[in-house]
């Protein structure tokens, strides 16, 4: 009885989630976005499990046929930014700010990887490839951004806050 309880009660906040996060294109690009950055949080873990003793030093792997250089920082990076992600979904205000925010963030992190050089590089956990799909995945935040711009009126905007 008890379980049964529990998990309708998980069932119905899944599901007020669920609509939560459709509740808006902008929301559920951002939350797109959040799940991606949230998964690679874990996967940057598997596939260098030596950040754990030496959070630092930047590893790289293969995955697939693309070689993935991280670091404790790039996949706490990652990780941190998606959960605020998934949180910010919740509100429409707050996915809009999320994706300005955190797409600034991405881009500047990646052109620090781009133009900073290889010392740099190595300290944010990432090699140049890497550096050029953050800032790609900054500027898909703010297309998120700038197509609700777009879209959505200021009694809208002011309406969904």
């Amino acid at each position: 009885m008890i379980l049964g309880t529990m998990l309708a009660s998980i069932r119905e906040r899944m599901l007020a989630y669920t609509r939560t996060v459709t509740g808006s294109p902008v929301q559920f690009g951002v939350w797109i976005m959040a799940l991606w950055f949230t998964s690679n949080g874990p996967a940057a873990y598997l596939t260098c499990t030596s950040m754990v003793s030496d959070p630092v030093d930047a590893c790289t792997t293969p995955v697939v046929f693309l070689p993935v250089t991280v670091n404790m920082f790039h996949t706490l990076s990652h990780l941190i930014t998606g959960i605020i992600g998934l949180v910010a979904v919740m509100r429409r205000s707050w996915a809009v700010k999320y994706a300005v925010l955190c797409g600034v963030f991405y881009i500047a992190w990646g052109f620090l990887g781009v133009f900073g050089g290889e010392r740099i590089r190595h300290q944010l956990g990432v090699d140049a490839f890497g550096s050029w799909v953050h800032v790609v995945e900054g500027s898909i935040l703010l297309a998120i951004w700038l197509a609700d711009r777009l879209t959505t009126g200021p009694a809208d905007r002011t309406a969904a806050s």
